[in-house]
């Protein structure tokens, strides 16, 4: 009696966990579609007009695109700043730029970079949604980058 008391414990149990390792499994792995989706896309390209130091270019993020990708070519020695302007109405945003070596950095919010180049090539700038601050399906916001050559700093 005690044994088919607790295999019956035991099978309540389990029925509990099933639904929630279900949901926690499938998270992972929607999260992981998601990111690899989202790595596949190739990034915009920005470019600047001729004799420009800087470019704005309109972007948005939705479900399928949660964290889009933009590529600028940048010289060790030019000086950055890239600005994430949120156009949806209470959106918060964050960014970060990864160079061309692949190291990354960023913040929440507006000024998301502001540094000296210390590489050559393409720089990858990947925006998203802060969810301290928002939680959207979908918004609009605006990337700003402005170089300052570095022939123009000295």
């Amino acid at each position: 009696m005690k044994l088919l008391s607790h295999v019956g414990r035991i099978r309540s149990q389990a029925s509990l966990w099933s639904p929630l390792m279900l949901s926690m499994v499938s998270v992972l792995l929607f999260s992981a579609g998601v990111n690899a989706q989202n790595k596949h896309t190739p990034p915009q390209r920005i470019r600047f007009r001729i004799g420009a130091i800087s470019a704005q270019v309109a972007g948005q993020f939705n479900p399928t695109q949660p964290r889009p990708r933009y590529v600028i070519k940048a010289s060790a020695g030019d000086h950055m700043v890239v600005n994430v302007i949120p156009v949806t109405r209470g959106l918060t945003m964050s960014g970060t730029v990864q160079s061309p070596s692949g190291q990354g950095d960023g913040q929440p919010g507006g000024i998301v970079f502001n540094a000296d180049l210390t590489e050559n090539g393409d720089y990858i700038i990947e925006v998203n949604q802060h969810t301290m601050g928002s939680n959207y399906k979908s918004g609009s916001f605006i990337v700003e980058v402005v170089i300052t050559p570095a022939w123009l700093k000295n």
